[in-house]
């Protein structure tokens, strides 16, 4: 089903590229299996060197708004009056999109040294933080009654509760929020690289690129890298799903 799903794909590609300007899928293949160990002239570095800088980035952000997220969001969901207090605020700043933090993030961190650096993990932060706590909360606040009827039954405190029914319960919300939290911290830091260049990483290659002269094989093979990766993440954590979660 896959390689029917991919030769659909190229095929569909191909006929978009014979009306338009954009390249051909082996055109680009080309020029990204070219990349992938061969510097670019303009910037000196490789597609596996931006892609890196990117990735690290992700995930040094990513792993410092989990840490946060899934404590704060187990937590307000088990309490009802942390809850009442913290859950609006989050609400209010959720629906903000990461990169209208930016400027923000500029004068936040203006006098850090690395501003750039800096702003953009900050943005990745914000991009997988709600997640990730959205959805530990929304498991931790709907944990089944008759577990805690249970619990009041056999007189267990709130912390064995705590320990022993929400947490196990939230073990879903808590994968389900880092998956779709690294993504969003995926699609977060290319968005920042274009916007606040930094001199290295996918976004940053992409947009240069459009600016020496709409060089489209190169935009479309840093697209394909960005694809590539953010599939593979994605299928690591489903994989890491089944073996912490194998009834499901």
């Amino acid at each position: 089903m896959r390689l029917k799903s991919a030769a659909l794909f190229i095929f569909l590609w191909y006929i978009i590229a014979f009306f338009t300007e954009l390249p051909h899928p082996h055109e680009v293949a080309e020029k990204f299996f070219y990349l992938l160990f061969t510097p670019e002239p303009v910037l000196g570095k490789t597609l596996l060197d931006h892609t890196w800088a990117s990735l690290l980035r992700v995930i040094f952000a990513s792993s410092i708004a989990f840490c946060i997220a899934v404590p704060l969001g187990i937590l307000t969901g088990w309490s009802k009056r942390l809850g009442e207090i913290l859950m609006p605020a989050i609400e209010a700043l959720r629906p903000i999109p990461p990169l209208a933090w930016i400027p923000l993030a500029y004068i936040l961190f203006a006098s850090f040294p690395n501003t750039v650096q800096i702003s953009q993990i900050f943005i990745v932060f914000i991009g997988s933080f709600f997640p990730c706590l959205i959805s530990v909360f929304d498991y931790a606040r709907n944990v089944p009654e008759e577990f805690l009827e249970m619990a009041k039954v056999f007189r267990a405190d709130e912390k064995l509760v705590l320990k022993e029914i929400v947490v196990p319960h939230s073990l879903q919300g808590i994968l389900t929020g880092i998956r779709i939290g690294l993504g969003v911290g995926w699609m977060s830091i290319i968005a920042a690289e274009m916007i606040a260049t930094s001199g290295e990483g996918l976004g940053y290659f992409i947009m240069t690129m459009y600016q020496v002269g709409g060089r489209v094989a190169e935009i479309v093979a840093g697209m394909a890298m960005i694809g590539v990766v953010g599939y593979l993440m994605n299928s690591v954590l489903l994989k890491a799903e089944k073996l912490v979660m194998p009834w499901r």
